[in-house]
């Protein structure tokens, strides 16, 4: 399962077990034995057994190969993990508060009912690491960026240099299988957070995740895509920042504003005359900047579909701008509601 390739056990049989003492499925198997028969960097322990093991504050287990292993209600606190090949590996009731799994490779691990307090799991490979019902804290360590963006990160710099080494259709295939193991990362690590009431640090994780999406686009040209995310992360900020949308509205309101004035301009009737503010070298400064503030008030209505009235669009260019203004008014308002309404949801 783990694509190591087979391996024989060569070891010993412990007692009456038939197994050696790593692959024996026996409880409570005595620490200094397994400390004392601890491979050497590069021997695998695949399959190896550690049931009701109280193994904290070791670290004999770190940079070894422990593919499909089975840790079962063990002690790990404290323990020393880093870098650690413990692919498919499954973490049953086992209380891993404080420990060391920087580095290590957990890619198809499960962790059922594991206590991560404290834990340090920066540079950790998670791509389709289950987390179910586990437990981790403000103190749990998870780096800036999961690894596998920061490979891309990484790549993105010398990406001339691998092209000219690898056809590209290769290396297109390892970044987009990178781009994917980031994204469900964060996915995973964003529902992790919510499920442990870490709010600040699902809406980070929800924040990246959407990141990742959106450099791919850019990457893969994909350019529909990619200008409709850009679009969402300025105006909503991935539907997370209502001052975005608020200013997105300043921004529509303050541009329709000034272009009335320099098409055909908007009219308000009075008792006596219509005027017409539209921009003419012949008014003046003055009387332009009047004419600007008038048809800022007017954006303004448009824009909140009041419709008051008292002024009106003059011909084609100036009706066709107030109607595009009118329903991305109503647009960017409904969007106000909804990012509100998901960060009173984030911020219980």
């Amino acid at each position: 399962m783990s694509n190591l390739g087979g391996v024989c056990c060569w070891r010993p049989v412990w007692g009456d077990t038939g197994q050696c003492i790593w692959h024996a499925d026996v409880a409570q198997k005595p620490t200094r034995k397994l400390q004392t028969a601890a491979p050497e960097i590069g021997e695998r322990l695949d399959g190896a057994i550690f049931r009701d093991v109280e193994l904290s504050g070791g670290d004999w287990l770190a940079g070894k190969t422990i593919t499909d292993a089975r840790f079962v209600n063990c002690n790990l606190e404290n323990t020393d993990l880093s870098g650690a090949d413990l692919r498919y590996s499954h973490f049953e009731g086992v209380d891993a508060q404080g420990v060391d799994l920087r580095g290590a490779n957990l890619e198809h691990g499960e962790f059922h009912r594991t206590d991560l307090r404290s834990a340090d799991l920066c540079g950790a490979r998670l791509h389709y690491a289950v987390f179910d019902n586990a437990r981790i804290d403000e103190s749990t360590t998870l780096g800036r960026n999961v690894v596998y963006e920061e490979e891309l990160l990484e790549g993105a710099e010398d990406g001339r240099i691998a092209t000219f080494r690898r056809r590209r259709a290769d290396r297109d295939k390892d970044r987009l299988s990178r781009y994917e193991a980031a994204h469900w990362t964060y996915n995973e690590l964003q529902r992790l957070a919510e499920e442990n009431g870490l709010t600040e640090q699902s809406r980070n994780y929800y924040m990246k995740r959407k990141s990742v999406r959106r450099r791919e686009a850019w990457e893969f040209r994909s350019y529909p895509k990619a200008v409709a995310k850009e679009a969402w992360r300025w105006t909503t900020g991935y539907g997370s920042n209502p001052w975005r949308v608020i200013a997105t509205s300043a921004v529509v309101i303050l541009l329709c504003g000034l272009l009335y004035p320099l098409t055909s301009g908007v009219m308000e009737p009075t008792a006596e005359v219509t005027m017409v503010y539209k921009l003419s070298p012949s008014n003046g400064l003055y009387l332009n900047a009047i004419y600007v503030l008038k048809s800022i008030y007017f954006s303004v209505v448009t824009f909140a579909t009041l419709g008051y009235g008292d002024m009106q669009p003059v011909h084609g260019w100036a009706r066709a701008l107030s109607a595009t203004e009118a329903l991305l008014g109503q647009l960017l308002m409904a969007l106000l509601v909804f990012v509100l309404t998901r960060n009173v949801t984030w911020s219980e």
